[in-house]
């Protein structure tokens, strides 16, 4: 045995030598990883924490054009000027301006945010900028995971609302105690006010102006500090206390004092201590509640978050609520966040069970522990990383380390089967694990590097779908570098005290040892004559074949994943200046609609499929798909059907479900109506998105709707409803000044318009405390004199003349004109441009990208007004956007791949033929595909098929490095010089030599990786927690999971599957038709 010629690998042999040290970092490893697992945060997909602003400045009272003009613009001009933004998109609405401000990802959010709100700052220092804004504009940080409730608490039964809204005020305090939550808001009640309603001819016969009551009110409630007095050499602070103690002392203000008159504020107005105009309205199943939306801060453990707010409601239930109170909790995303995580939790165990059964088969008890080992130390390790850089334990964390369960494996069968061979040799334990690990380890060092590399581009991955998909990449690298340590570090360790060689009779199990014999056959046969180039040219025409079909017969193309619905939304919008009352009116018969429908699902008075349905109007009830809105929406309502987990649905299709609703709730005139479920992963936008641009609003708006019709006379199947994001149907009544008359009557255009701001919208002029809170004190109009046109424009204006000091009243009418007409709802505005955006659904049984294919051949054909540009964006312009990127990330993945191969070959004939085989292992791909007929999900089937770059080089990559192995042996045993070469035979008997010897490591690594996916990608659910506890597996097929993280594993299963072919057959036989071209006849000895 000549060990010389065989060098160890230094780090190896140190751990083989320092067993007690490695036994130590061992049990390290299992401790952190165990106490990092279960401290990890939950949640269902990883937290976005992107450079994205919001500013929202509320102008009450105030048009769409007013906002744009006296708000937006100024915001924007200024915001434009900060150097890395890429992005401004701006919502002017009545009454309130919202900015996103998005930054390239050089900056962090809290550095964006302090640059936008410094330039809010220079904005609002303008002297022409609005100063009677009743807050300043908000600048707040993006964060994703804090704008979406993770649930709802809803209080009901026979209470007044008051009483429900102390309960629910009381919840709120507790909640926002925690620390994973950020915010509670409260909805279907209002806060409460001090309105002083005022009866205009009351006022008006008073002579009092909307002035004089402001500042009665104002000087009286309130508390001065006079300072100290000095008195027998002890200060007191002087203090005048006038802050009213009781709301309805308020009305007995004396509100003007002449010429023996007094007037008090009772006689001229109602003071009533009272709830808000309605915002909102909550219901669950038609019956009215007050609702919390509970929003979690990020980073933080969703499901300790959910567990803890359930302890409060039930202390809160036995000790401070009546019985009588009824309390539910709605869309809970921590039930969702449970459910994936425990099935991928499960995937990963059942996909460990089947890897290491398949260890057990091939390998025997013994050796398959030590290669099995690998998986769990492995993922240890990769806890006490991911941990320590704050990750949270998401789905997309979970399914990293399923692609990795089998490759984690890979070194350790290497490792596991060089170190038995030399052993079965006659080596001594220990120097077997030296040489054997020494003679792969470079080897697996390299095959590990490749994988890496093929992820390594990923991490580059820009924007949100890259924040959104990082963590993938990030955690595989992890993982995989953490199966190198174990098997560089530990297996050697393990192997020098526990391997044993198991007599020849039993060391081989006769299906194994039949496999390597027809192998061995098969390749010899392979190598003779013109087979080698008739094979290579075949899967060539395989690769061009799968091609052609690919184009002939193409699959669906999806940018995401399509998953069954968990909830159904249905958004419900009426015409622009609908009354709330109105909305809610007749958004309770939409919900009944659906309610009555759902009724087909209830067994004896229970519905197995739903857990809830609820109805929302007014305040937060957008899309959220048409991005941040703020400001009060009257005119939307939005109902959220809520479904039981996948395998409670007794086979109901929820998207037919879905689609049912859509068909029940049709034919209501005059409103839009959008039925949706929730999207998966990040915000891409509607799947038909066409924006219109220009400078003249009326023309974009006119634009926008011809190009609505001209595609909707084309009748292109699968559009839901072509709508646009603006309504021009806005009414308003438009007040014209005739200034000369005023001023000659001592009135001015500010006057008469702050009058009318006051006697409609009304304005705060004081505040009002108590123990509990602070409530405003609004002044305006009665209801009766406010919403009466004539009564609030013959109003007078009180003034006292400065000329002469007498008071004076002008009414309004007397130096206006009045006119009706219709306004924009909105002015949006994208980087300084105004659009208009005309979009849609797309229908579930048609494919987006088909459809906007369609559409985009129809738009050539539309004549575009000059100065007018229409452009596709949305989720198509992001389909667009990644795809490119993928495409160049797998480019750049090849490209590493072959650097290390060089790196590590010496040669550039070896990594050709390897980099040929990853070429054609998307024939396994293509074909499984089309056989299969799956769709091609752009974002997972791209990543798989990166992956499968990575994966594909492995066992090549040792294939070939033990011919070259075997070779050398070959020619030291011929006793050959260095520029000698093997003749042909010799040559094939080297290549058959190898590859049968490598025959059970390859087919092992490919094996254990396919079954640590299949569990997955076919959906097998086992729930092995309550399979021990209860003796109840919960044992189903299908679910999110599968339909999200199925497309990737399939790629790389149908890849990997072809690939084995390749790395078994293709790759001896192109290492062997290379160097047949180089090969020189030598003499040798019979």
């Amino acid at each position: 045995m000549n060990t010389k010629k065989i060098k160890e690998f230094k780090l190896s042999s140190w751990a083989i030598s320092n067993r007690m040290t490695v036994s130590v970092v061992t049990f390290i490893i299992v401790l952190s990883g165990l106490l990092s697992y279960t401290g990890m945060a939950r949640e269902n997909f990883p937290e976005i924490i992107i450079p994205q602003i919001y500013v929202a400045t509320p102008y009450p009272g105030n048009p769409a054009l007013d906002v744009e003009k006296l708000i937006t613009k100024r915001l924007e001009k200024e915001i434009n000027s900060i150097t890395g933004v890429d992005k401004i998109t701006s919502n002017s609405i009545q009454g309130y301006s919202s900015i996103v401000v998005e930054f390239n990802f050089d900056f962090t959010p809290a550095e964006a945010l302090q640059k936008v709100k410094d330039k809010v700052d220079v904005a609002m220092a303008d002297p022409d900028f609005p100063k009677n804004l009743p807050s300043e504009p908000s600048v707040s940080e993006m964060n994703f995971g804090e704008r979406i409730p993770i649930m709802n608490i809803n209080l009901s039964g026979e209470f007044s609302m008051d009483q429900l809204k102390e309960y629910a005020e009381y919840l709120e305090d507790e909640i926002e105690e925690l620390s994973e939550i950020s915010g509670v808001d409260i909805r279907g009640v209002q806060e409460k006010e001090l309105e002083i309603a005022v009866d205009l001819y009351k006022m008006e016969a008073s002579k009092i102006s909307f002035t004089d009551i402001e500042n009665a009110v104002a000087f009286e409630n309130m508390s001065v500090s006079g300072g100290d007095i000095l008195e027998n050499g002890i200060r007191r602070t002087v203090r005048v206390l006038g802050e009213f103690e009781d709301p309805l002392a308020v009305r007995n203000i004396i509100v003007k004092q002449e010429k023996g008159n007094i007037v008090y504020l009772r006689d001229i107005a109602d003071v009533n201590f009272k709830e808000q105009e309605k915002e909102s309205f909550a219901r669950e199943y038609l019956q009215p509640v007050v609702m919390l939306d509970v929003k979690k801060r990020g980073g933080q453990n969703l499901l300790e978050a959910s567990s803890k707010i359930d302890a409060i409601l039930e202390k809160a239930a036995a000790n401070v609520f009546p019985q009588n109170l009824i309390i539910s909790k709605t869309n809970d995303q921590s039930n969702d966040t449970r459910t994936m995580v425990s099935d991928l939790e499960n995937s990963i165990i059942l996909g460990v069970i089947l890897v290491v059964a398949v260890l057990y088969f091939f390998l025997g008890f013994r050796n398959a522990l030590f290669v099995g080992i690998a998986i769990p130390l492995s993922m240890f390790l990769s806890f006490s990383i991911l941990s320590f850089m704050g990750v949270t334990l998401n789905t997309m964390v979970l399914f990293s380390l399923v692609i990795a369960l089998g490759m984690l494996v890979d070194n350790g069968i290497v490792v596991v089967e060089n170190v038995y061979r030399l052993m079965d040799e006659g080596y001594p334990r220990i120097q077997a694990a030296k040489l054997g690990v020494g003679e792969v380890a470079m080897p697996i060092i390299a095959s590990t590097a490749t994988t890496l590399a093929a992820f390594l581009p990923l991490i580059l991955w820009e924007g949100i779908m890259g924040e959104f998909m990082k963590w993938l990449p990030i955690t595989l690298i992890i993982v995989l570098s953490s199966s190198l340590f174990v098997a560089l570090i530990i297996n050697p360790m393990l192997i020098s005290v526990y391997m044993k060689v198991v007599p020849k009779k039993e060391s081989k199990v006769p299906f194994i040892s039949k496999l390597e014999n027809l192998y061995e056959r098969f390749l010899s046969y392979a190598l003779k004559g013109k087979k080698p180039g008739s094979i290579i040219v075949g899967t060539f025409g395989l690769l061009i074949l799968a091609g052609f079909l690919m184009y002939t017969f193409p699959p669906k193309i999806l940018f995401f994943p399509n998953t069954d619905a968990k909830q159904v939304f249905v958004f419900i919008e009426y015409p622009i200046g609908t009354d709330i009352e109105e909305t809610n009116l007749i958004s309770k018969e939409i919900e009944k609609d659906i309610e009555d429908y759902l009724k087909k699902y209830e067994v004896n008075g229970e519905n197995f499929l739903i857990t809830s349905v609820i109805g929302q109007v007014g305040e937060g009830t957008a899309d959220p798909s048409r991005g941040q809105e703020g400001g009060k929406s009257p005119n939307k309502a939005r109902i959220t059907v809520d479904f039981v987990k996948y395998q409670d649905r007794q086979g109901v299709n929820t998207e037919a479900v879905l689609k049912d609703i859509r068909n029940v709730i049709q034919g209501y005139p005059g409103v839009s109506i959008v039925v949706d479920k929730p999207a998966d992963g990040p915000p891409t936008g509607a799947p038909i998105n066409i924006e219109v641009k220009g400078d003249d609003y009326e023309l974009i708006l006119d634009t926008a709707n011809q190009l609505k019709s001209f595609i909707n006379a084309s009748n292109i199947a699968g559009i839901e409803e072509l709508k646009l994001d603006i309504d021009q149907g806005k009414p308003e009544l438009l007040i014209a000044v005739d200034r000369q008359k005023a001023r000659r009557l001592g009135i001015s255009t500010g006057q008469i318009g702050i009058n009318l701001r006051t006697a409609l919208y009304g304005k705060e002029i004081s505040t009002y405390k108590n123990a509990d809170d602070d409530y405003p004190i609004n002044l305006r109009l009665k209801d009766e004199m406010r919403y009466n046109k004539s009564a609030l424009l013959d109003q007078k204006i009180t003034f006292r003349n400065q000329s002469d000091g007498q008071i004076k009243q002008v009414p309004i009418s007397a130096v206006t004109t009045t006119k009706n007409q219709s306004s924009f709802s909105a002015i949006k505005r994208i980087n300084l441009d105004r659009v208009v955006t005309v979009y849609s659904n797309v229908l579930n049984d048609y494919n987006a990208t088909e459809v906007n294919d369609k559409i985009r051949s129809i738009a050539e054909k539309f004549e575009t007004p000059k100065n007018i540009a229409i452009s596709f964006t949305g989720e198509q312009e992001k389909q667009a956007k990644e795809m490119a990127f993928l495409s160049k990330a797998l480019l750049i993945a090849v490209l590493l791949i072959f650097l290390i191969l060089v790196a590590q070959f010496n040669s550039a004939t070896t990594p050709i033929i390897i980099s040929i085989s990853v070429f054609l292992s998307l024939i396994g791909v293509l074909f499984g595909l089309l056989i299969f007929r799956m769709d091609f999900v752009i974002l997972m089937t791209m990543i798989g098929i990166i992956s499968l770059a990575g994966i594909v080089v492995n066992n090549a990559i040792v294939l070939i490095d033990y011919i070259n192995l075997t070779i050398i042996r070959k020619r030291r045993e011929l006793e050959l010089e260095a520029t000698d070469k093997l003749t042909t035979s010799l040559l094939v008997d080297c290549v058959v030599e190898a590859g049968r010897t490598r025959l059970r490591p390859v087919l092992l690594t490919a094996i254990t990786t396919i079954l640590g996916l299949l569990p997955l990608a076919l959906g097998i659910n086992i729930n092995f927690r309550t399979l021990i506890t209860q003796l109840n597996p919960n044992f189903y097929i299908g679910g999110e999971n599968v339909a999200f993280w199925g497309p990737m594993g399939w790629a790389i299963i149908f890849g990997l599957t072809f690939a084995t072919f390749l790395t078994l057959v293709v790759v001896p036989i192109l290492f062997y038709l290379i160097n047949t071209l180089k090969t020189k006849k030598i003499k040798v000895a019979s």
